[in-house]
C-alpha cells in the first residue's frame, strides 16, 4: 500500500485535475506513479517535459531502454521495471534481453554497445562514478551528445526509482 493516499480525478484541485488529465490513458487509467507525485502538480509537470526532452533526442530509443530497465533492476524498483517493459518492446527489446539483463556480460543476446550501455548504468546507479574505461569504451561508441543523453535517462531512471520505492507505489 502506497505510503501516500492517490490523488483520483474526483477528489483532484483544479491544477491537480490540469496534469493528471494530461496523463491519462486512452483507456482512461491514470498510473499510480501519477496519483501520487499529483500532490505537487508543479515539480510533476517539469517532470514531464524534461522526461519527453529524451524521446526527441539522439540516443538510440533501444540503449535509452535497456540502460533504463539496468538501473530499475539495479535499484530493485519493480514498479519501473515492469513499467519500462512496454516501451523496451517497442524500443526493440526483445523478451529475451529482459530475462537475460540482470547478466547481461555473460549473455550472447547483447551486442558489445548494449553490454557497454548496461555496464555503464549499472556503474553509475551503483557507484555514482563511472570509472575511466567504461567512458573512454563509451566514447569510441557514441557520440557526445548520446552520452549526455544516457547518463540523464539514468538519473532519470534512478529519480522515478527512488520515488517509486520510497513511496511504495502500488502496481498498476
Amino acid at each position: 500500500m502506497a505510503r501516500l493516499r492517490y490523488v483520483e480525478k474526483e477528489t483532484a484541485g483544479p491544477e491537480q485535475e490540469k496534469i493528471l488529465a494530461q496523463l491519462t490513458q486512452k483507456s482512461g487509467k491514470i498510473a499510480n506513479m501519477w496519483k501520487l507525485w499529483g500532490h505537487s502538480p508543479l515539480t510533476l509537470e517539469a517532470y514531464m517535459v524534461f522526461s519527453k526532452s529524451l524521446v526527441k533526442g539522439t540516443l538510440d530509443p533501444k540503449l535509452r531502454e535497456l540502460a533504463y530497465l539496468k538501473t530499475s533492476l539495479t535499484n530493485g524498483c519493480a514498479y519501473c521495471t515492469e513499467g519500462h517493459k512496454g516501451p523496451a518492446r517497442r524500443a526493440g527489446v526483445t523478451d529475451q534481453q529482459m530475462e537475460e539483463i540482470a547478466n547481461s556480460s555473460e549473455s550472447a543476446s547483447f551486442s558489445e554497445l548494449e553490454k557497454l550501455v548496461l555496464r555503464y548504468a549499472e556503474e553509475l546507479t551503483r557507484t555514482v562514478r563511472t570509472s575511466d574505461a567504461v567512458m573512454a569504451e563509451l566514447k569510441k561508441n557514441l557520440s557526445e551528445a548520446d552520452i549526455v543523453e544516457l547518463t540523464v535517462t539514468i538519473g532519470l531512471a534512478n529519480l522515478t526509482n527512488r520515488f517509486n520505492m520510497s513511496m511504495m507505489t502500488d502496481l498498476d
